[in-house]
């Protein structure tokens, strides 16, 4: 391993919260010392990217750590000068403890002023990332991770973690903390912990107050949650539940800096809090959200890391009754419960579940990612010849259901539905490389329909083989070359004439984003 350039970038990247500023100083030195002088400016003449007073240390703390963790491939610009280096892995190597002391110090270190971070935000930064198998590329993770994040309306912020089986709000003054951090981002963010169900913080810091009057703060929590302002309770959501209980209450506030406690605690499954504060018709937020009619948790929706993630609501570009499915590989799709097939497939982010996150919500998301792929509107399946114009609503003798959905031990769907007297099982798999595979069971119990149809894009397709074929944006549709199933080329888009047999019949096809 080349040790010079691995420190280089390997302090491009750092933040978060935990301990004194020289702790982590012999982790930094024994791993950073030879790429870096003791003033934090690059060693070699300049040929690395210099640490002190760095916008690459300040901000978010998984940028660095996710470099750290992956590595960092391509050019950079650092203090208005550009690098060109490659910093290998180094997440194999280094413990989550160590990665925290390093970081930590970097960050205090060199006018930096940051805060440090605990091993428990490595630890949990690591696992949302286990799958990514290639060094980052700068454009991708500074997309995720920016740079110049504007600070949060929270000054002076401090969080007090606890553990335990919290059913109700405990006593804190009964409590012993896990672990006591300075947040410099400025919001409320359960995501700095990394913590698993069963723990509880305590929030406490200054808001500025720019006009004097009423103020409505709003609060919605998975699980509990209390809202202090000025030492006054002013609302709170006493028991367990999932987001979408949000509760309001108002102050009296005069123009200054104004005291704020949050307490939260969280005992079981998912987590979440998501807190407004409302003056006339204007919205601040004091977590990652944007305003009291899109709070969210988060605001972006993304899979777990072994888990798919399900979104059922109206998604944009396809029917109303769409199940949105996110992979931890990176491609996602909404599946048609009206049309009983995919409507689009996308790259990336999942979707942005703001508007739809209590009740069914209001109008159509689109999909948060890119590269999105449409795969057509209406009815899936039709029965009949494939060079005629596609039907736009069911066929009466094709009496199509929907019944539901299988989740594996993944939560990873399996879509079940009947047409024209037959089972079908459609079972959707990702993976890595941006692939995306369908796996039909068709099961005949007997006298196989004729002229069956099945439409797997929309317009705009071509040819590049017998059974393969070039989609929008790039995507390569390949289709199994089997008895049961021809694929054809029509203006509407591909589609395959089904020649089933009676029993089990299995089909498979993919999608390929190059």
């Amino acid at each position: 391993m080349d040790v010079r350039r691995f420190i280089s970038l390997f302090f491009l990247i750092l933040l978060v919260n935990v301990a004194p500023a020289q702790t982590g100083r012999a982790e930094y030195e024994m791993y950073c010392g030879s790429c870096h002088n003791q003033d934090g400016k690059g060693a070699g003449e300049g040929a690395f990217p210099p640490l002190a007073a760095s916008e690459w240390v300040k901000g978010d703390p998984e940028r660095m750590v996710q470099v750290i963790l992956h590595g960092l491939e391509g050019r950079v610009k650092v203090a208005n000068k550009s690098y060109n280096l490659a910093m290998p892995p180094q997440g194999e190597s280094l413990t989550d403890k160590q990665i925290a002391l390093i970081v930590s110090y970097v960050r205090q270190a060199w006018g930096n002023g940051e805060g440090p971070i605990g091993e428990p935000f490595v630890k949990s930064a690591r696992k949302r990332t286990q799958t990514q198998n290639e060094m980052w590329k700068p454009s991708v993770l500074l997309k995720r991770w920016p740079l110049s994040e504007k600070p949060g309306p929270l000054r002076n912020l401090k969080a007090t973690v606890y553990k335990g089986d919290f059913q109700t709000m405990p006593d804190f003054a009964k409590l012993e903390p896990f672990t006591i951090e300075e947040v410099s981002s400025g919001y409320i963010d359960l995501a700095l912990f990394g913590m698993k169900p069963g723990f509880a913080v305590v929030w406490e810091g200054e808001f500025e107050v720019k006009q004097k009057g009423g103020y409505v703060f709003r609060v919605d929590s998975d699980d509990g949650s209390r809202v202090f302002v000025n030492g006054e309770l002013v609302t709170e959501i006493k028991r367990a539940g999932a987001m979408g209980r949000a509760t309001s209450g108002r102050a009296m506030l005069e123009s200054g800096l104004a005291k704020l406690r949050v307490e939260y605690f969280d005992c079981r499954g998912r987590h979440g809090i998501a807190l407004d504060m409302k003056k006339s018709k204007d919205w601040t937020s004091f977590t990652r959200v944007k305003t009291r009619s899109e709070a969210k948790h988060p605001s972006i929706l993304l899979a777990p890391e072994e888990e798919s993630r399900i979104f059922r609501n109206f998604i944009a570009g396809t029917s109303p009754r769409a199940i949105g499915v996110g992979y931890p590989e990176g491609v996602n799709l909404a599946f048609s419960a009206d049309g009983l097939g995919l409507g689009l497939a996308w790259l990336g982010d999942f979707i942005d579940a703001g508007r739809h996150w209590t009740g069914r919500g209001k109008g159509f998301q689109k999909p948060a990612g890119q590269r999105i792929l449409s795969l057509g509107e209406g009815p899936a399946w039709a029965k009949g010849d494939s060079s005629k114009p596609w039907p736009k609503a069911w066929q009466p003798e094709l009496k199509a259901q929907f019944n539901g959905y299988h989740l594996d031990k993944k939560r990873r769907p399996e879509f079940r539905y009947e047409v024209a007297g037959l089972e079908v099982l459609d079972k959707p798999q990702v993976l890595k490389g941006k692939e995306l595979v369908r796996n039909f069971t068709i099961k005949v119990a007997k006298n196989p329909p004729k002229d069956l149809l099945l439409r797997l894009s929309g317009p705009g397709a071509k040819a590049v083989g017998t059974h393969a074929f070039q989609l929008s944006d790039g995507v390569r549709l390949e289709v199994a070359d089997c008895a049961a199933m021809k694929p054809v080329l029509t203006q509407e888009g591909v589609v395959v004439q089904l020649k089933l047999k009676t029993g089990s019949n299995r089909l498979g096809m993919r999608y390929v984003w190059k």
